[in-house]
């Protein structure tokens, strides 16, 4: 959700980023297969390679020397050799480019050699307060004790 919230802001915007794109990378990790979404997520078009040296090359020319943002969202694989693979064509965009890399596993950032920011759970009265204010839209509903319970039972999970 963070992440969403600063691809969409406005500031993001006024980088004036030449490309933007978020791939959703997820469990099922193949090089080929991430790079191929990246070049898509870039072009909007679908390359159907099944060559990894033609796949770097495209998505090397239409990131040389461009200001780029990419949201890799949830990443789950932990081998540098992989992830090294995978960067190598990225690494011809503009110096300012940015790369945000969303994980559960602080062993994921760390294997990008990349900074990690460490976000905070929420408190349970927080939890409480999303919760019942998405739950309960426009005060359509009131919460009766037994709603009540179910809800907080719900938020300790």
């Amino acid at each position: 959700t963070l992440a969403q919230h600063v691809y969409n802001d406005p500031k993001i915007d006024d980088a004036k980023f030449d490309i933007k794109a978020w791939v959703c990378v997820s469990d099922q990790f193949h090089v080929l297969t991430v790079t191929k979404t990246i070049l898509e997520a870039i072009t909007g078009i679908k390359d159907d390679s099944g060559n990894l040296e033609m796949v770097h090359k495209k998505l090397k020319e239409k990131l040389s020397g461009r200001k780029f943002l990419l949201v890799l969202d949830d990443v789950w694989n932990e081998r540098p050799i992989e992830w090294e693979a995978v960067r190598t064509p990225l690494s011809y965009g503009a110096s300012e480019s940015r790369i945000l890399v969303t994980t559960r596993g602080e062993k994921v950032a760390s294997s990008m050699r990349s900074e990690v920011h460490l976000l905070k759970l929420l408190g349970e009265d927080e939890c409480w307060n999303i919760f019942k204010n998405n739950a309960l839209k426009d005060d359509d509903l009131k919460l009766n004790d037994e709603l009540k319970n179910i809800g907080r039972r719900i938020v300790e999970k």
